[in-house]
């Protein structure tokens, strides 16, 4: 009778979440933005602004390290994910000792996928002992809210005193950041924004208030599993990233490396840089980051360059702008990409295999990276001026349902070194067009298994694309 009940139970749950965190979300109409003069506010005035691309991944951690080193006042982050490793390690070392000078700290992740577990569980319980670290989760997982569980906090932001802010694809760990790549290593990318004369009208700015939404928001709770009694098992945390932080130091770890003084003065000054980020919602969110793409790629005169690790346009993707992405027989469309053989994720490869024919077809070329890892990078150059870097993958989760965020930057100096950033991965790629549909990538060396399973997950993928 109880194994009954237990099973009544299970299946009731079972068929409740089925319709809650799936149905529902397969039956509404997105939103659909009417035409607006949002491509003027994204790149119209001055701004006193610079701008860093931090391409490789090590270089991104050592500057990370160092604007935590130069804060005097306040540090905010809001990241998907916190992955294992050294780097991590050391970025919450450097964290704990600019709190211990004072600095105030907030620190908010994603309430699933956080991933303050394994060697990082003890996190949480020294930044509960510090009373300058301060720790939310955005969407804690709640069984009896299925439907939130798709409302993920996607953002990679790094913020420091209003001077500093580092935004991109790239998350925390040896998998971006380590010297010598893991064997899950990501190619991502990020952007430097410095706000040298601390301008009130500064990018920076407008991304703390973002932060502060999401800090102050109801979505986002307060950690709360770090109790009073762990206080003394926090302090010993502390107490290890401090020595770690000490030898690393000692040692002269080059990933802990004093930065020259005026290093910020290697950055670039841009025409007009904006923060752009997706509303705080749940359900489906108004699809800005997806509205901004579309309007700038039917606006370009002679190239529309993507970089994604996956795209997959789905039917409400394309319902939710007035316009689509319109062909010109002047305009070159190239996008890079993972390869069947490179990606991590294969049910979002899936996803993207099932829609490349979709893809090609509207005249875009396609590049496949080959090479060593895989590609995690989100970014966009048009016409060689307009630029953009940030978390939004050319999806239905990002386009709807995830927290997302970027920058756009107008220059010509930034979108070179983007494309050449870009052309570099292109270079290990192969390039499919219209005519290649049934074209196979050059490089068969990697798991025949993995190709034919996902292959074969793409001829199912129609039941996961909205989610992804």
């Amino acid at each position: 009778m109880i194994l009954k009940t237990i099973l009544a139970i299970i299946l009731l749950y079972s068929i409740y979440v089925f319709f809650t965190a799936y149905l529902l979300f397969l039956v509404p109409s997105p939103s659909k933005i009417e035409n607006t003069d949002i491509e003027k506010t994204l790149t119209e005035g001055n701004t006193t602004d610079r701008v860093m691309l931090l391409e490789d991944g090590f270089r991104s951690g050592q500057v990370r390290i160092q604007t935590i080193r130069e804060a005097t006042t306040s540090i905010d982050l809001a990241y998907y994910s916190i992955q294992k490793g050294k780097t991590s390690q050391l970025v919450f070392a450097a964290l704990f000792d600019a709190a211990d000078r004072g600095v105030h700290i907030r620190i908010i992740l994603d309430g699933i996928f956080h991933n303050l577990r394994g060697e990082l569980r003890d996190i949480p319980d020294a930044i509960a002992a510090h009373p300058n670290i301060e720790l939310r989760y955005y969407e804690p997982l709640h069984l009896l809210k299925p439907w939130t569980w798709h409302n993920r906090l996607h953002d990679k932001i790094l913020l420091v005193d209003n001077t500093y802010g580092i935004i991109g694809g790239r998350n925390i760990g040896d998998k971006y950041m380590a010297l010598k790549p893991p064997k899950d290593y990501v190619f991502d990318r990020d952007v430097l924004v410095y706000n040298p004369y601390h301008d009130t009208n500064s990018t920076v700015v407008e991304m703390k208030k973002y932060i502060d939404r999401l800090w102050n928001h109801p979505f986002t709770k307060p950690e709360k599993h770090a109790k009073r009694q762990h206080h003394a098992k926090g302090l010993k945390e502390q107490a290890q990233l401090a020595q770690l932080y000490k030898e690393a130091q000692a040692q002269n770890d080059p990933f802990v490396e004093v930065l020259p003084k005026k290093w910020a003065q290697a950055s670039l000054q841009s025409d007009h840089v904006v923060f752009l980020h997706n509303p705080i919602t749940r359900f489906y969110k108004e699809p800005i980051m997806w509205n901004v793409f579309v309007r700038f790629a039917n606006q370009a005169q002679s190239r529309v360059y993507l970089q994604m690790p996956y795209a997959i346009p789905t039917q409400k993707m394309r319902k939710a702008v007035n316009v689509s992405i319109i062909p010109t027989v002047n305009v070159e469309y190239l996008m890079l990409t993972n390869s069947i053989n490179q990606t991590p994720n294969p049910l979002a490869f899936a996803g993207y295999l099932s829609s490349k024919k979709q893809l090609l077809d509207t005249g875009l070329s396609i590049y496949e990276y080959e090479g060593p890892n895989s590609i995690h990078g989100k970014s966009f150059v048009i016409d060689d001026y307009l630029s953009m870097v940030g978390s939004f993958n050319l999806d239905a989760r990002s386009t709807f349902l995830n927290t997302e965020s970027a920058v756009v930057i107008s220059g010509p100096a930034f979108a070179s070194q983007l494309t050449e950033a870009m052309d570099n991965k292109r270079a290990n790629s192969t390039h499919f067009t219209t005519d290649d549909h049934s074209k196979k990538s050059t490089n068969q060396k990697g798991s025949s298994f993995k190709r034919m399973a996902i292959t074969a997950l793409s001829k199912l993928s129609f039941l996961w694309k909205a989610f992804l």
